[in-house]
C-alpha cells in the first residue's frame, strides 16, 4: 500500500466532508420545513439535499476506490446515471424530471448486458427493460395531464383539486413498480441476482429511492385513510420478505429481499409522519443506500476471494482483523445498529406510530426479524471460518471504501 494512496484518499475525505459542509450550513440546517427555489427549473428541499449527498457519498467513493476493477467506458456510463439522478432529485420541471428519472436507469441497463459474467444477464436484461418501457410512456402521458390541469409544468405550482383522483392513483402506482413496492417488486430480486456489484451497489443505493422522489413529488397528498389497505399489505409483505431473506444463500438475493423489506419504511413514513418531520423518510433513504453500499462492497470483496456467491463458502473469505471488523459494521448496518441514520429514524417512525395498535404489530416483527435475520447469517459467517489471506487479489481499495462509507453511515447522523 504506497504513501500516495493512504494521503490521497484521506485528502479525498477530507475536502468530501468540508463540501458537505459547506453546502449543509449555505442553505440551511433545518431543510425538513423549507424549500429553497434556485429558479423556476430547480428546487432545493431536505429530499434533495439528502439523496444527493446519498448520490455524491455512495457514487463518487465507489468509483474512485474501485477504479481499477472498472473499465473506461463502465465508468462513464455509471457517471451518467450519478448525473442525471442527481439532476432528477432537485428539478422542478414536470417534463425535464420525466427525461433525467428514465436517463438515470438506462445506463445501469445497459450495463447489465455489457458487463454481467452471468449466463442469465440477458433474461434480467430484458425482465428490467420491459418495467421501463411499459411504465415511460404512461408516466410522461400524466404528467403532462397534470401539468395541463394545473397551467404549469413545476412541482412547485401544482394543486390537485383539478386531478381527477384516479390519475393521481395511478401515477402512484407507476412509481411504486420503480421503488418496487408489493407486487411490482419481482424485477428487484432477478437484476440483483445477475447483476455486476458495482450496479447493484447503484440500483439498491439509489435507484430505488426514484420511485419515492416521484411520489413525493406528484401525488403525496393521496395517502389518507383510503390508502391503508394498500399500506397493510405492504407491511404484512415486508415481514415476509425478511423471512424469505433467511433461506437465501445467494448472497445477493438475500441483500435484495431486504431491500424489499426495508423501503416499506420511508412509504409508510408517508402516513404516520407530520410534515414537519418528513425528512425522517429521507433520512432514512440517505442510511439504508449507505449500508447497501457497505454490504453489496462486501459481498464484492468475497466474491473475489472466494469465487463464489453461495453463504457458506463465502465465509472463507472473512479472514484478518480488517475484514472481519468491517464485516461486522456492515451487517450492523442493516439491523439498524445504533447511530445509525436508520436507527434515529426508525425510533422517531415508531413513536409516531404509537396511535395504531396494526403499526405497532408491525413494528414488533420488522424490528425483531429485521435484526435476527442479518445477525444469524453474520454468526454463521464468523463461526469457524477458515483463512485466505494467501489468496491473491487488491485489498487495499476495498478497506478505504468500507471506511468511507462506514463514516458517513454510522457518524453522518450527528453532521447531517
Amino acid at each position: 500500500m504506497s504513501v500516495y494512496n493512504i494521503f490521497g484518499s484521506a485528502i479525498f475525505l477530507v475536502i468530501s466532508l468540508i463540501a458537505c459542509l459547506s453546502l449543509l450550513f449555505s442553505n440551511g440546517v433545518l431543510l425538513g420545513s423549507m424549500m429553497l427555489s434556485l429558479n423556476d427549473w430547480w428546487l432545493f428541499d431536505s429530499l434533495s439535499f439528502y439523496l444527493v449527498c446519498l448520490v455524491v457519498f455512495l457514487g463518487v467513493y465507489s468509483l474512485y476506490s474501485n477504479n481499477s476493477y472498472l473499465s473506461s467506458q463502465t465508468k462513464i456510463y455509471l457517471g451518467l446515471s450519478l448525473f442525471f439522478s442527481s439532476a432528477c432529485f432537485c428539478v422542478n420541471h414536470a417534463v425535464l424530471f420525466w427525461c433525467f428519472y428514465e436517463l438515470s436507469m438506462l445506463p445501469l441497463l445497459y450495463l447489465i448486458f455489457k458487463d454481467s459474467p452471468y449466463s442469465e444477464r440477458f433474461i434480467a436484461g430484458w425482465y428490467f427493460s420491459v418495467y421501463l418501457i411499459v411504465t415511460s410512456l404512461p408516466l410522461i402521458l400524466m404528467l403532462l395531464y397534470i401539468s395541463e390541469a394545473n397551467g404549469s409544468f413545476y412541482f412547485s405550482d401544482w394543486g390537485y383539486n383539478n386531478v381527477h383522483l384516479s390519475i393521481l392513483l395511478l401515477l402512484s402506482f407507476v412509481f411504486f413498480t420503480k421503488v418496487p413496492l408489493s407486487p411490482f417488486h419481482t424485477w428487484l430480486p432477478i437484476v440483483h441476482a445477475e447483476a455486476t456489484s458495482i450496479v447493484s451497489i447503484f440500483l439498491s443505493g439509489y435507484i430505488m429511492k426514484l420511485g419515492l422522489l416521484g411520489v413525493y413529488r406528484c401525488c403525496s397528498y393521496i395517502f389518507t385513510s383510503g390508502f391503508y389497505g394498500y399500506l397493510f399489505f405492504c407491511c404484512v409483505l415486508s415481514v415476509f420478505f425478511l423471512i424469505t431473506a433467511s433461506g437465501e444463500l445467494d448472497g445477493k438475493r438475500w441483500l435484495a429481499f431486504l431491500s424489499l423489506s426495508h423501503i416499506v419504511i420511508p412509504f409508510l413514513s408517508f402516513f404516520v409522519a407530520s410534515w414537519q418531520s418528513i425528512s425522517l423518510s429521507f433520512i432514512f433513504c440517505l442510511g439504508h443506500g449507505l449500508s447497501a453500499g457497505l454490504v453489496f462492497g462486501s459481498l464484492w470483496l468475497f466474491y473475489d476471494s472466494t469465487n463464489s456467491r453461495n453463504w457458506v463458502l463465502l465465509k472463507t473469505g472473512v479472514s484478518g482483523v480488517i475484514i472481519m471488523l468491517f464485516f461486522v459494521m456492515a451487517m450492523l448496518s442493516l439491523c439498524s445498529f445504533p447511530p445509525t441514520m436508520q436507527f434515529f429514524s426508525e425510533v422517531n417512525l415508531l413513536k409516531e406510530s404509537t396511535l395504531s395498535w396494526v403499526l405497532l404489530v408491525f413494528w414488533s416483527l420488522y424490528l425483531f426479524f429485521g435484526g435476527l435475520v442479518p445477525m444469524a447469517f453474520c454468526g454463521h459467517t464468523l463461526i469457524r471460518n477458515e483463512s485466505v489471506e494467501t489468496s491473491g487479489y487488491n485489498l487495499s481499495c476495498f478497506v478505504f471504501y468500507f471506511f468511507y462509507l462506514s463514516i458517513w453511515c454510522y457518524l453522518g447522523v450527528f453532521v447531517i
